[in-house]
Protein backbone atom coordinates (compact mmCIF):
# COMPACT_ATOMS: atom_id res chain seq x y z
CA UNK A 1 0.00 0.00 0.00
CA UNK A 2 1.41 3.45 -1.37
CA UNK A 3 1.80 6.06 1.82
CA UNK A 4 -0.07 9.27 1.69
CA UNK A 5 1.55 11.91 0.57
CA UNK A 6 1.97 14.95 2.66
CA UNK A 7 4.27 17.04 1.35
CA UNK A 8 3.75 19.32 -2.03
CA UNK A 9 5.40 21.25 -4.74
CA UNK A 10 3.57 24.87 -5.86
CA UNK A 11 5.19 23.94 -9.65
CA UNK A 12 3.78 20.38 -9.67
CA UNK A 13 -0.16 21.05 -8.82
CA UNK A 14 -1.87 20.91 -11.80
CA UNK A 15 -3.72 23.88 -13.27
CA UNK A 16 -7.50 24.14 -13.07
CA UNK A 17 -9.45 26.73 -15.25
CA UNK A 18 -11.76 28.40 -12.69
CA UNK A 19 -13.29 31.13 -15.76
CA UNK A 20 -12.48 29.86 -19.10
CA UNK A 21 -13.72 32.75 -20.85
CA UNK A 22 -11.25 34.94 -18.73
CA UNK A 23 -8.67 32.95 -19.13
CA UNK A 24 -8.42 32.53 -15.10
CA UNK A 25 -6.45 29.56 -13.64
CA UNK A 26 -5.41 27.87 -10.43
CA UNK A 27 -3.88 25.27 -8.33
CA UNK A 28 -5.82 23.64 -5.25
CA UNK A 29 -4.46 22.15 -2.47
CA UNK A 30 -7.25 20.29 -0.54
CA UNK A 31 -7.41 19.15 2.95
CA UNK A 32 -10.25 17.72 4.66
CA UNK A 33 -11.25 20.61 6.57
CA UNK A 34 -9.53 23.61 4.31
CA UNK A 35 -8.40 24.24 0.35
CA UNK A 36 -5.86 26.67 -1.21
CA UNK A 37 -6.15 28.11 -4.04
CA UNK A 38 -2.78 29.69 -6.29
CA UNK A 39 -4.88 31.67 -8.45
CA UNK A 40 -4.02 33.58 -11.65
CA UNK A 41 -5.81 36.49 -12.89
CA UNK A 42 -4.75 38.02 -16.42
CA UNK A 43 -5.13 41.79 -16.91
CA UNK A 44 -8.39 43.19 -17.72
CA UNK A 45 -9.93 39.57 -16.76
CA UNK A 46 -13.59 39.76 -14.32
CA UNK A 47 -14.41 37.71 -12.00
CA UNK A 48 -18.27 37.52 -11.42
CA UNK A 49 -19.73 38.53 -8.53
CA UNK A 50 -20.65 35.30 -6.56
CA UNK A 51 -20.85 33.55 -3.31
CA UNK A 52 -20.22 30.58 -1.31
CA UNK A 53 -20.77 29.19 2.06
CA UNK A 54 -17.05 28.98 2.69
CA UNK A 55 -15.02 31.54 4.17
CA UNK A 56 -12.43 32.71 2.18
CA UNK A 57 -9.25 34.86 3.09
CA UNK A 58 -7.73 36.76 -0.24
CA UNK A 59 -3.56 37.38 -0.01
CA UNK A 60 -2.56 39.66 -2.74
CA UNK A 61 0.68 38.45 -3.92
CA UNK A 62 1.01 40.49 -6.91
CA UNK A 63 -0.58 42.77 -9.29
CA UNK A 64 -3.85 44.80 -8.81
CA UNK A 65 -7.51 44.39 -8.24
CA UNK A 66 -11.13 46.74 -8.26
CA UNK A 67 -12.50 44.43 -5.75
CA UNK A 68 -16.01 44.55 -4.90
CA UNK A 69 -17.35 42.60 -1.37
CA UNK A 70 -21.05 43.26 0.30
CA UNK A 71 -21.37 46.23 -1.86
CA UNK A 72 -18.30 47.91 -1.29
CA UNK A 73 -15.79 48.53 -4.23
CA UNK A 74 -12.10 48.49 -2.96
CA UNK A 75 -8.69 48.81 -4.57
CA UNK A 76 -6.21 45.82 -4.05
CA UNK A 77 -2.99 45.49 -4.49
CA UNK A 78 -0.18 43.47 -3.46
CA UNK A 79 0.37 43.02 0.31
CA UNK A 80 -3.61 43.46 0.91
CA UNK A 81 -5.28 40.58 2.48
CA UNK A 82 -9.52 40.36 2.01
CA UNK A 83 -11.39 38.32 4.55
CA UNK A 84 -14.88 36.91 2.72
CA UNK A 85 -16.98 35.93 5.30
CA UNK A 86 -19.27 32.88 4.02
CA UNK A 87 -22.16 33.95 1.30
CA UNK A 88 -21.51 37.39 1.11
CA UNK A 89 -21.29 38.93 -2.72
CA UNK A 90 -17.77 39.25 -3.92
CA UNK A 91 -16.14 39.57 -7.63
CA UNK A 92 -13.49 41.75 -9.08
CA UNK A 93 -11.91 43.20 -12.21
CA UNK A 94 -8.27 42.41 -12.62
CA UNK A 95 -6.17 45.78 -13.67
CA UNK A 96 -2.73 44.93 -14.12
CA UNK A 97 -2.95 40.92 -13.65
CA UNK A 98 -3.06 39.43 -10.15
CA UNK A 99 -1.46 36.63 -8.50
CA UNK A 100 -2.61 35.45 -5.10
CA UNK A 101 -3.58 33.16 -2.79
CA UNK A 102 -7.15 32.09 -1.73
CA UNK A 103 -7.53 29.69 1.48
CA UNK A 104 -11.51 28.25 1.61
CA UNK A 105 -12.93 27.13 5.07
CA UNK A 106 -14.38 24.30 4.30
CA UNK A 107 -13.13 23.18 0.72
CA UNK A 108 -15.48 24.23 -1.95
CA UNK A 109 -17.87 21.30 -2.36
CA UNK A 110 -20.88 23.82 -3.31
CA UNK A 111 -22.28 23.00 -7.06
CA UNK A 112 -20.44 24.66 -9.45
CA UNK A 113 -17.50 25.17 -7.01
CA UNK A 114 -14.23 24.00 -7.22
CA UNK A 115 -14.40 20.46 -5.90
CA UNK A 116 -16.86 19.79 -9.15
CA UNK A 117 -14.54 21.89 -11.05
CA UNK A 118 -11.47 19.13 -10.60
CA UNK A 119 -13.25 16.65 -10.73
CA UNK A 120 -14.49 18.05 -14.19
CA UNK A 121 -10.94 18.61 -15.26
CA UNK A 122 -9.98 15.46 -13.75
CA UNK A 123 -7.12 17.36 -11.42
CA UNK A 124 -8.24 15.87 -8.06
CA UNK A 125 -5.84 14.27 -6.14
CA UNK A 126 -6.43 10.07 -5.64
CA UNK A 127 -6.24 8.83 -2.14
CA UNK A 128 -2.92 8.33 -1.34
CA UNK A 129 -3.10 12.69 -1.78
CA UNK A 130 -1.02 12.14 -5.22
CA UNK A 131 -2.10 14.99 -7.73
CA UNK A 132 -1.98 14.03 -11.54
CA UNK A 133 0.49 16.00 -13.64
CA UNK A 134 0.04 19.49 -15.54
CA UNK A 135 -2.29 19.20 -18.88
CA UNK A 136 -2.85 22.83 -19.37
CA UNK A 137 0.21 24.34 -20.94
CA UNK A 138 0.87 27.59 -19.12
CA UNK A 139 4.09 28.58 -17.85
CA UNK A 140 4.78 28.07 -13.87
CA UNK A 141 4.96 31.56 -12.66
CA UNK A 142 7.91 32.83 -11.40
CA UNK A 143 6.39 34.42 -8.38
CA UNK A 144 5.60 31.13 -7.30
CA UNK A 145 9.30 30.42 -7.70
CA UNK A 146 10.39 33.54 -6.14
CA UNK A 147 8.01 32.72 -2.76
CA UNK A 148 9.24 29.17 -2.69
CA UNK A 149 13.11 30.38 -3.25
CA UNK A 150 12.16 32.99 -0.14
CA UNK A 151 10.49 30.70 1.96
CA UNK A 152 13.69 27.66 1.35
CA UNK A 153 16.05 30.41 2.51
CA UNK A 154 14.25 30.85 5.66
CA UNK A 155 15.00 27.46 6.49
Amino acid sequence: MAKKQYVYRIDDLPFTPLVEKEGIVTQFLLGDNIQISFIQNPPGATFPLHSHEAEQILIMLEGTEEHEIDGQKIHMEAGDVCIHPGNVMHGGVTLTGFKGIDIFSPPRTDKGGHVERMISYKTMPDSEGKYPANKIETKVPTWFKGVLAALRAKK
